[in-house]
């Protein structure tokens, strides 16, 4: 089942590529990430970085903790790296594979427990308000994080490698094929996320992309059945 293969591709969705943990942050004040030419006399640090993530452990302390962020920096500039190509004859569907992707990406996320990369997926809703350019309505669920910059970003390229590798996958994108890099992905992508939460639920992905996936609906399905 190509599923299982795409879930084996996911190479760069490991539980080690967790940086920090949200709860690790929530009894802190005064996130931030800096560069290390602002570091200052009270900042505490154990090594040497280009970029640090920096914290206060008390409201009204004047004495900063950090650590680097150069291990997040090099990982997210390897996701960036990552780019869609499907073969040429199978660019017309590809509206419909970013859709199946997201539903499946949807699907994961309320089991978490049926993949060890789910942690590392961040709610649609979070992404969606990240794509409209309004980071602030994540404030109540991410109250420490929702405004550090470099951390939208990792969400939002996590969320694209998901959907190309799928894609990758499902249209088996061998090389020895004619291959196309579709332009504004991106915007793709945000116009397929917005037309999936408006018509959620589905019971059938044909539902929403006019194309019948029974591999896909019979894997969901399984699943929603023994739960």
């Amino acid at each position: 089942m190509y599923i299982y293969d795409f879930f084996h591709s996911l190479t760069f969705l490991q539980p080690s590529d967790q940086f920090f943990d949200e709860d690790f942050l929530a009894d802190k004040y005064h996130v931030q990430v800096i560069h290390h030419s602002q570091l200052t006399e009270n900042v505490s640090y154990h090594q040497k970085a280009n970029f640090y993530l920096i914290y206060t452990k008390q409201e009204h302390s004047k004495k900063f903790y950090a650590y680097s962020l150069d291990n997040l920096y090099q990982y997210i500039k390897q996701l960036s790296l990552m780019k869609i190509t499907i073969p040429a004859s199978q660019a017309i569907y590809l509206e419909a594979g970013i859709l199946e992707a997201i539903y499946l990406y949807d699907y994961l996320l309320s089991n978490p427990f049926m993949n060890s990369c789910s942690h590392l997926l961040s709610p649609l809703s979070y992404l969606d308000n990240l794509f409209c350019g309004c980071p602030q309505n994540n404030k109540n669920d991410y109250p420490q994080t929702y405004h550090i910059e470099c951390l939208q970003q990792l969400y939002i390229l996590r969320f694209y490698y998901f959907i190309i590798q799928y894609c990758y996958i499902r249209f088996q994108c061998q090389q020895h094929l004619v291959l196309t890099h579709p332009y504004h992905f991106d915007i793709l992508v945000q116009n397929k996320l917005t037309q999936y939460l408006k018509a959620k639920p589905i019971e059938h992905i044909q539902d929403l992309t006019f194309l019948d996936n029974p591999i896909l609906d019979q894997y969901i399905h399984s699943f929603q059945n023994d739960s």
